[in-house]
């Protein structure tokens, strides 16, 4: 069935700035196919289910016993979810792994095949984010030997990818059950020269570091202090803004890919108030899911957790709550201590795109066991001095980041421990039991404002960990512009898809398969309505078109299970290597990209 007011070669189809003759690529009659490969495995949970809207609320759930043991024996009855205090019906529910979105379709496969996404029914992925823009060079390096050691006791079946944030995000080995490839990766890339964590953790200049009197000291404290400052608020600027946008990227490209998803972050923490931010108007008095200060945060190596009655704990320290809310709450923003910066839109964007993603974060700090600050040795005392040392302890903001980050994705955090291996080893086992479940939110309640979860349990030795919340926005989180987001070297897969390329003279015949899952459809009139913008990019030149969709419900069905079909034709003249291409779904922002190397 071919669709309408589709133009191949227009001029309406370039960017207003390239309006010419597009001779290395040309798309040729866009059609939609149904493609006669396997339908999609359907589940008990999704069999027959047809909604006019994706947006989809997933809470993957961590149930241990009171040994710490994970509990595997839980069906759908057992659990309560409940949406800002309102029981919601379970429209999903999986366990082990497999995920609300299991029911992912098989897109095409064979030589000159590529997809943005690992094929369906693979085992469960665990992600890396190995920091280097947040942890000091020595820190580096024990850190790496750690991760090189467990990665060396991983079978030879493990997925694995590993991500490097530097000067920016790299993606050092996608997945793969390649192990001997990977290490070698690991292993020659170099460690990064750090001078923003130089800079901000470098201690200030203490008077008992300086001979005379009281005033003169005083005098060249204050002068050290301030002339530094600029240089080291920017270097704090750069590390909170990088590492946002870096997680955020992380989730773009793991959006879609079935069940939940580890990420082990290895990392000093960037200095961000993540865990001060100010009480918040819209929790009530006598809330259960706030800990009182002072209560431990976590066993050992972990996070918050709940009891069988669904209390999931959030991080509180000096009777502040940790960042569960939106702007629009009035609260305060997260600050760069000391700077009076606030990244509130960046970070609440990073978490609510690892929680669309299915991520949860583990991270593991980097540092091993430290020393508070008053007692390390360049804080000792030499020469004289008219007054005592100082012993005043101020807050570790690193150690809130990372703790912060892994409460609200659900993840744990580790600290003060200098076996990294064992503490990575911990955190990739965390997940191997996790209960998925989902819930369409009712009409009209996707406000764009902080919703809390709560899920309770029929198991009276259970502890549950889950994230505190979501927000009900019904955008994607990650929804760039379709030419920004094909810029990005990482491939985003918020909607997912495979090309499957055939020679002709002169390039190649293109058959894109997408997932129909990841488009939204709307009734209209009888019919389900969608739209998708395409972008393909040959070297310089780009190609931007919007391809409407309106399929009746018979052949919306079949287009659910079977999926969506789209032909191209991409001119390759000789010297061309490769080429990038990418879908937006207009309705949610949803993104996938692919680049493919020929």
């Amino acid at each position: 069935m071919q669709i309408s007011n589709i133009y191949p070669c227009s001029t309406k189809a370039f960017l207003p700035w390239r309006c010419f003759v597009g001779w290395f690529l040309c798309l040729l009659a866009p059609l939609v196919l149904l493609r006669m490969s396997r339908a999609a495995q359907q589940t008990e949970s999704t069999a027959g289910l047809i909604q006019s809207e994706t947006h989809l609320v997933l809470v993957s759930v961590i149930v241990k016993d009171k040994h710490g043991k994970p509990v595997d024996d839980l069906s759908r009855g057992d659990f309560t979810l409940l949406d800002n205090n309102q029981v919601q019906r379970i429209a999903l529910f999986d366990r082990e792994g497999s995920g609300a979105n299991a029911t992912m379709f098989s897109g095409i496969s064979g030589p000159l095949t590529f997809t943005n996404r690992p094929p369906a029914g693979a085992p469960p992925v665990t992600v890396f984010l190995f920091d280097e823009l947040n942890t000091a060079l020595t820190d580096q390096e024990l850190a790496k030997q750690d991760f090189l050691r467990y990665l060396r006791e991983l079978p030879a079946e493990s997925r694995v990818s590993v991500f490097v944030l530097g000067d920016s995000l790299l993606l050092l080995h996608d997945f793969s059950q390649d192990m001997a490839s990977l290490l070698e990766e690991v292993n020659r890339h170099p460690n990064r020269v750090n001078p923003e964590v130089t800079a901000a953790t470098s201690p200030p200049p203490s008077a008992n570091s300086l001979t005379g009197g009281v005033a003169n000291t005083a005098q060249w404290e204050t002068f050290m202090r301030e002339s530094g400052r600029s240089y080291v608020d920017y270097t704090k600027i750069v590390r909170a803004s990088r590492t946002a946008e870096a997680l955020q990227t992380i989730a773009g490209h793991l959006q879609g890919i079935p069940g939940r998803k580890t990420l082990i972050w290895i990392s000093g923490g960037f200095p961000i108030e993540l865990g001060l931010r100010n009480g918040r108007s819209d929790i009530p008095q006598g809330n259960p899911n706030i800990r009182p200060a002072g209560a431990p945060s976590r066993g050992a190596g972990g996070g918050g957790s709940s009891g069988a009655g669904g209390s999931r704990a959030i991080a509180q320290n000096s009777g502040q709550t940790s960042l569960q809310g939106s702007s629009s709450s009035g609260t305060s923003t997260p600050q760069l201590p000391y700077t009076g910066m606030g990244f509130e839109d960046a970070v609440e964007r990073a978490i609510r795109a690892l929680n669309e993603a299915d991520v949860g974060v583990y991270p593991v700090d980097a540092r091993g066991i430290t020393t508070a600050a008053p007692f390390q040795a360049n804080r000792s005392s030499i020469g004289k001095t008219d007054r005592p040392t100082r012993v005043t302890s101020s807050p570790d903001f690193n150690y809130e980041t990372l703790e912060t980050l892994a409460e609200e994705t659900g993840g744990l955090a580790f600290h003060h421990i200098n076996d990294l291996s064992a503490a990575i080893r911990d955190a990739a086992s965390d997940e191997r039991v996790n209960y998925s479940l989902a819930f369409y939110p009712a009409a009209g309640s996707l406000d764009g404002a902080y919703h809390h979860l709560e899920v309770k349990v029929n198991r009276a030795d259970a502890k549950l960990r889950y994230r505190p919340g979501y927000f009900a926005a019904p955008n994607a989180a990650v929804a760039p512009p379709l030419p920004e987001a094909i810029t990005n070297p990482i491939a985003l897969a918020g909607i997912g898809f495979s090309i499957h390329l055939d020679p002709i003279e002169g390039g190649y015949r293109a058959s894109v398969t997408i997932n129909p899952r990841d488009v939204t459809f709307e009734p209209k009139d009888g019919q389900w309505t969608g739209s998708l913008q395409f972008l393909i990019v040959v070297g310089k030149v780009e190609q931007l078109t919007t391809i409407p969709l309106n399929f009746s419900e018979a052949k919306y069905r079949e287009i659910q299970g079977k999926g969506l079909l789209l032909g191209a034709r991409v001119k390759a003249p000789p010297g061309t290597t490769g080429f990038s291409l990418g879908f937006r779904d207009m309705k949610s922002g949803r993104v996938g990209t692919l680049h493919v190397t020929l």
